[in-house]
């Protein structure tokens, strides 16, 4: 069986949104007591770190990380209408992005095989200078920058499956072809990017491959997606490290979000992964807590990708019937990736 790092930390819970902020700090203590309640011998939990100063300015401005300092200690600063701190925020938020490094970190030293990061605040909206959409600085980013730039790799995977499209990361990485950054996302929805001529550009075209979709779709329509357009061009890209932005609101149970996603569908997009990182990377792979605010779904789909996680990379990837909905889909994404990318 495969060895998982698990981050998880108490000390998530103290950032806090607003009183009926859908990010709330009961999202991780569900988590949390969902993960304790594994106890199995292939699955360590590690405390996470604080990132430094400098992590974060991997990816984003020094003037902006000096800007959500300040807020530390402060009652209360809206950075917009969705986006707001309290006096723990700046603490928790490096403590998010230190998180997926402590995970990177445990599956670079050989202490793991993989590993998933309980984190919040989420991270995949935030743009080089700007906080929005619930998230100050890019977990996932910061991590896929750490290891290009200080871990010296050339091809780093981002798979994006939260209910919203990751603005903030496809902005970072747009001019990249070190990273290949996939995200399947509701359309139309917030945060209103993601469309399929979003392909890069300049030196990155051909690295951002972005899927939207209708709200409805479910386990066997996103399944279709991966399997006939995201692993062939995944496979061509050869990662040296996968990065998942762990999403979990596009289960059905979501309030948020339209989709209609089971556990069962979250563990065999991890699967798929997980056979990529084995085909190409030695297994490589960390997985991050995005969105997701059911709690009852949190817990299920979170414990269905651990627990994939944690099974041996060998395993069959039974094939998914059905998904004929998402052939226009693959079909479009086809159309504009083909430039780049051979795909039957």
């Amino acid at each position: 069986m495969n060895r998982t790092a698990l981050i998880a930390d108490r000390r998530y819970l103290d950032h806090f949104g607003g009183r009926l902020h859908p990010e709330r700090p009961e999202r991780v203590a569900a988590m949390i007591a969902m993960a304790a309640r594994l106890k199995r011998p292939n699955l360590a939990t590690l405390a996470p770190r604080e990132a430094t100063i400098a992590e974060l300015e991997l990816c984003h401005g020094a003037g902006y990380v000096a800007t959500v300092a300040r807020t530390a200690g402060l009652a209360h600063t809206s950075f917009d209408p969705d986006t707001h701190t309290s006096p723990a925020t700046f603490a928790t938020a490096r403590l998010a992005a230190g998180g997926v490094l402590t995970a990177v970190e445990a599956v670079l030293g050989g202490a793991a095989h993989n590993g998933f990061a309980i984190v919040r605040p989420p991270g995949h909206h935030a743009r080089p200078d700007h906080a929005m959409g619930f998230c100050f600085f890019n977990n996932v980013a910061i991590a896929a920058r750490y290891l290009i730039d200080r871990h010296g790799l050339k091809r780093v995977l981002i798979l994006d499956w939260d209910v919203h499209h990751g603005n903030g990361t496809q902005e970072i990485f747009y001019p990249s072809p070190q990273v290949l950054y996939i995200s399947t996302h509701q359309s139309p929805f917030y945060p209103g990017s993601g469309m399929f001529d979003e392909v890069g550009a300049g030196a990155g075209a051909g690295f951002t491959v972005d899927v939207p979709l209708p709200a409805g779709f479910g386990d066997a329509e996103y399944l279709r997606i991966f399997d006939h357009l995201l692993m062939p061009i995944a496979r061509q890209f050869k990662p040296e490290f996968i990065l998942i932005s762990a999403g979990f609101d596009c289960h059905y149970r979501d309030p948020l979000g339209g989709m209609r996603v089971t556990a069962d569908g979250f563990a065999a997009m991890t699967r798929r992964m997980k056979r990529l990182a084995a085909e190409s990377c030695g297994g490589r792979m960390v997985a991050a807590l995005e969105g997701g605010y059911d709690l009852q779904a949190l817990e299920e789909a979170g414990r269905a990708v651990i627990d994939e996680l944690g099974r041996d990379d060998g395993e069959p990837i039974a094939p998914m019937a059905g998904g004929e909905r998402a052939i226009p889909v693959v079909q479009r994404g086809k159309y504009f990736q083909q430039p780049f990318w051979k795909l039957d």
